[in-house]
Order: C-alpha cells, then sequence, then structure tokens
C-alpha cells in the first residue's frame, strides 16, 4: 500500500503507538519486578505469591472474556472502542501507582492490600486491551495498514521494555515510590494523545441483537485463533528473562543496577527490527517467520547456556541476538489475532473483535502469570532464600538454566502448534475483501 492511500494520517498512526507505549509500561513493570518487589520488599513468602499470582488469573479466567463480550455488545455514541481507552487513560496509571505502592504493618495487611490491588490493577487492563487491538480494525479496512499499525504498537512495546531497564538505577537514586510515580506519569502524558486524534471509519455489519451466548459460541468455532494461542500461551509461559533478569543481575552477577544493562542490551535489536515487521511479514509470511524464528531461539538458547557469563561481553552479544529472535513471534500475536477475526467473520458472518481480542489479553496475562508461578516454583527448588547475601552455587546454576534453557520448551511447542496453523496472508487478503464487500452491500 503506498502512503498516499493510507486511511490513516501519520499523527493518528504515532498516537495509537503512543498509547501502546504507555500501556506497555504499564504491563512491563510489574510483569519484570512485582514477584521481585513482593519477595524482595513487600517481605511475602515465594508459596503466598505464587498462590496470589495464580488465583488473579484465574479471576482472570472468568472477566477477560466477559469484557470481551461486552466490547462486542457495546455500542457508545461516540464510538465502539474509543470510550473505553479514554477511561482507561486516566485510572490505569493510578492502579500501576497503587499496585506498586509498598504499604507497612502487618503481614496479613500487606498480603491483604496485595490480593486487592493486584485484582483491581488486573481488571482494568483488561479493560484497555482488548479495545484497544480492536480499534485497529476500525481505523483502516486495509489488512496491510492494520499491520502497520500494530507494528506501531509492537515497537512502542519494545521502547516500553528499554524504559524498564532503567527502573533499578532510578530507584536507587530517588526510592521506589516516586520511581513508580514517574513511570505512571509518563505512560499517562504518552497515552493521552490518542483520544483526540484516532478515529473509528470503518463501520462493520453486526447483529444488532446478538447474545452474549452467541458471541462466545461464535468464539469457540474460530479453530485457527485457538490453535495459535495453545502456541502463544506455550512461548509466553516460558518466556522467564524478564522476570529472572533481577534475580540473575542481583544473585550472579552481585548488583541488580546490572539488570539495567542487559535489559537495554537485550531489547535494542528489537527496536531496530519491529519497523521491518510489515516487511518481513510480506516477504515471509507470518507462519513462517515463527517457526524459523522458534527454530533460531531453541539454538541460540542452547549457546547461551554453554558460553556462561563469565565474559559478560560475549553474554551481552549473545544475550541480544536469542531475545531478538525470541521475541519476533510474540510481536507478531495482534496480527494472528486480526488474520482469524477475519477468518471468524468469513466463516461465521458475525465480527467478535472485543471477544478474539479478550481471549488474546486472557492468555497474555495468565502465561505471564503461569511464568511467575514456574520462576518461584524453580527457585524455591534450586533452594533460592529470600534477601540472603549470598545464594550457594546450585541456586546460581540454577537461575541459569531458569533463564537460559526453560525458554526453549515453549519455542518446541509453538514449532509443532504452526503445523496446524493453516492460515496464510492471501486466503486472509481474500476473506477481508468478502468481508468488506458485506459491508459495501
Amino acid at each position: 500500500m503506498e502512503k498516499s492511500k493510507y486511511q490513516t494520517s501519520r499523527v493518528e498512526r504515532l498516537s495509537y503507538g503512543g498509547f501502546f507505549l504507555g500501556q506497555n509500561i504499564i504491563y512491563v513493570i510489574p510483569f519484570q519486578f512485582l514477584t521481585y518487589f513482593y519477595t524482595e520488599y513487600v517481605g511475602l513468602s515465594l508459596a503466598d505469591t505464587t498462590l496470589l499470582l495464580l488465583i488473579a488469573k484465574v479471576w482472570d479466567a472468568v472477566n477477560d472474556p466477559i469484557m470481551g463480550a461486552i466490547v462486542d455488545k457495546c455500542n457508545f455514541r461516540k464510538g465502539k472502542y474509543l470510550p473505553w481507552l479514554k477511561f482507561v487513560t486516566y485510572v490505569l496509571p493510578l492502579s500501576l501507582f497503587f499496585l506498586l505502592l509498598p504499604i507497612q504493618g502487618p503481614y496479613l495487611l500487606k498480603l491483604l492490600y496485595a490480593y486487592i490491588t493486584y485484582i483491581l490493577f488486573d481488571m482494568i487492563y483488561t479493560i484497555s486491551d482488548s479495545p484497544l487491538f480492536s480499534l485497529a480494525t476500525v481505523m483502516s479496512s486495509s489488512s496491510y495498514e492494520r499491520n502497520i499499525l500494530m507494528s506501531h504498537g509492537r515497537l512502542a512495546a519494545a521502547v516500553a521494555a528499554i524504559t524498564s531497564a532503567a527502573f533499578m538505577s532510578i530507584k536507587a537514586n530517588v526510592g521506589w515510590t516516586l520511581t513508580v510515580g514517574i513511570y505512571c506519569l509518563i505512560s499517562f502524558l504518552v497515552m493521552f494523545p490518542m483520544q483526540m486524534k484516532a478515529k473509528e471509519r470503518v463501520n462493520y455489519i453486526r447483529s444488532e441483537d446478538i447474545s452474549f451466548l452467541k458471541i462466545f459460541q461464535l468464539l469457540f468455532r474460530n479453530k485457527y485463533l485457538f490453535i495459535y494461542y495453545i502456541g502463544y500461551m506455550a512461548i509466553g509461559t516460558t518466556n522467564t528473562l524478564q522476570i529472572m533478569a533481577v534475580y540473575f543481575a542481583k544473585s550472579n552477577l552481585g548488583d541488580e543496577a546490572f539488570v539495567s544493562v542487559i535489559m537495554a542490551v537485550v531489547i535494542l535489536p528489537v527496536i531496530i527490527l519491529a519497523p521491518f515487521l510489515p516487511y518481513l511479514i510480506k516477504w515471509f509470511g507470518k507462519k513462517k517467520l515463527t517457526v524459523v524464528c522458534s527454530i533460531a531461539t531453541i539454538l541460540l538458547s542452547i549457546i547461551q547456556y554453554k558460553s556462561g557469563y563469565e565474559n559478560f561481553i560475549l553474554f551481552l552479544v549473545i544475550a541480544a541476538i536469542r531475545v531478538a529472535f525470541m521475541q519476533i513471534p510474540l510481536m507478531l500475536y495482534g496480527m494472528f489475532t486480526s488474520d482469524c477475526i477475519e477468518y471468524g467473520a468469513s466463516k461465521n458472518g458475525e465480527r467478535t473483535e472485543g471477544m478474539a481480542f479478550s481471549l488474546q489479553t486472557f492468555v497474555t496475562k495468565l502465561s505471564a502469570a503461569l511464568c511467575n508461578t514456574i520462576c518461584l516454583l524453580l527457585l524455591g527448588f534450586y533452594g533460592y532464600v529470600q534477601k540472603a547475601p549470598r545464594q550457594t552455587n546450585s541456586t546460581l546454576e540454577g537461575i541459569w538454566i531458569i533463564m537460559s534453557l526453560v525458554p526453549i520448551i515453549g519455542y518446541v511447542i509453538m514449532i509443532f502448534i504452526m503445523h496446524f496453523y493453516n492460515l496464510d496472508e492471501a486466503s486472509v487478503a481474500r476473506m477481508a475483501e468478502q468481508n468488506r464487500t458485506k459491508i459495501q452491500n
């Protein structure tokens, strides 16, 4: 698609990416540091932290699809998706601030506060995610332009990960609470412009009286959506690097501040690659790109483990290359979902973007929680001692195994799953054209 034929303006696309940046800063900070915050700052036990994460995600299993169905049902006067996003622009940064507020008091009070703030944070984040991805499907009717929009989002997510690299360094200078406040303010400022710049310009034919039950039934008929998210769940559940980086920096390298160096170096290649995603998709296709990157990740994970981390520069170089291949399949998830929405609309005659993207949200958050759980269980298995000045050699080896080798499991599963995923770009383009024809008629 030529630039002159874009349905969205450059400013509009940038504002969409800006919202992603703020939203992903709010996502990546707790994803990377919440477990560490609970165990090392609040003082919650590994067992209580593990149980908290699991219970919160069980509740997510209920509220994510419900939220998706509500989004599909609701039509506001000022848009289908933008009103939701205007609301969360203000409340999502606040929910992060209170989530990471290190309150003082008895252990039971701290545990109760952790439950309440984490579950509320998850619910508010749910309100932001499904409408944000769904918005791209009504900003433009072009599949290629949607890929451009979502690549802006993936680039923003990579930048968000880079900003998180500075978290511990800032915290060392100004303290935990002020650091969280700074990140919340930045998130709000970059999310704010979209509510004034983004437009919902594509009006799809939708049943006015579609029931919640029907919406759920249509979701379960979308076989490729479920096939893909089995693989995505696998790689998300074993994506241990970000969670383990701070433990690795403190225990294996001797200083938690090293996490800033690690995260900055490994995310930089992702920022470089993200703008080229639409072109990589055009040349290789999403399925082939996912399989090739998964194979590369497996090989590089083995090389990473074997080479060790005694040579820190070599460790960073291999880690940067490995993470670039690891992240490409993860950056494609919104695009896969968008393709599956066209498949579902073509097969069933109904568009259920909210429900489809709520499944994406649910799997993303559930896999993150399971990844946290796996990391905590493995830390316990390898004898990790909270707040200890030094861990045993076997524990240090265990931390290294968790960070370098565990991701292999997920990418092996993704390669297997992709064998059953038979949607390609050409067939999706035909379906999208058929679905647009229905709009015009």
